[in-house]
């Protein structure tokens, strides 16, 4: 990335990952704890295509949620490569609420249409973390990237609704825009921005929910909260 240019403004690349395969639920379909669910071994292979094709990147940062499966993956990324590591509890997922509490005729709909219904007054993530809140905490985080003036090439390895968010305040849609930003596993966006000094000129969007173990999507057809939904058994949730 041009460091020095005449203008003096700074093109500076953010590389944003989302964390490989993992299963939410356990055999008898029963939902784990999301803080610690690990990769799976998809997951890994997953990631590891995706260090394939970032394996020519020089990142002068590489940061990740402190969640097991975004660290694996980061590892995975990083393989041969003696990378200092930024683990952050404020690039966690969005805290959702129990499943369990949600009424059964109102599960198919709130979970498959979660993001868009991200904009709505006083909208919840599954009735757990409130939307405003969420945003505010990934954009802070971010926000404190940019006011460090010592990169210009960042890795971020966190989650979906992470990403989302990043992409969406990119693109100037805020909370509205969350539903068209799908971020299937282990894929990869590519940022640029553009800074005068301290200042944010603007974003730009190089690369979006590129999946280089199956560029063409040819086996993704769900979304990402529709897979989810289609591993919940509601009889187990609400029995």
């Amino acid at each position: 990335m041009n460091d020095s240019p005449a203008n003096g403004v700074r093109r500076r690349r953010c590389y944003l990952v989302r964390h490989g395969h993992v299963s939410y639920f356990d055999a008898n379909g029963r939902p784990l704890d999301p803080r610690n669910v690990p990769l799976s071994s998809k997951g890994i292979a997953q990631a590891q295509a995706l260090a394939q094709a970032l394996r020519e990147v020089p990142f002068d940062r590489a940061l990740c949620s402190d969640y097991p499966r975004a660290r694996q993956t980061l590892d995975q990324l990083l393989v041969g490569r003696p990378q200092p590591v930024q683990m952050l509890s404020d690039l966690r997922e969005i805290r959702a609420g129990r499943l369990r509490d949600i009424p059964e005729p109102a599960l198919q709909q709130e979970v498959t249409e979660a993001y868009a219904l991200a904009a709505g007054e006083g909208a919840a993530f599954l009735r757990g973390e409130g939307w405003q809140a969420f945003q505010a905490r990934i954009l802070a985080q971010f926000n404190a990237l940019l006011a460090d003036p010592d990169w210009s090439s960042a890795l971020i390895v966190s989650h979906d609704a992470v990403n989302r968010i990043l992409l969406a305040w990119a693109s100037g849609a805020g909370l509205h825009g969350l539903a068209a930003f799908e971020q299937d596993h282990a894929c990869l966006n590519v940022l640029d921005i553009d800074m005068h000094g301290p200042r944010v000129l603007r974003a730009l969007i190089r690369t979006q929910n590129f999946t280089p173990y199956d560029p063409a999507k040819i086996a993704i057809e769900q979304t990402v909260m529709e897979h989810l939904y289609s591993a919940i058994d509601p009889r187990r949730l609400h029995a």
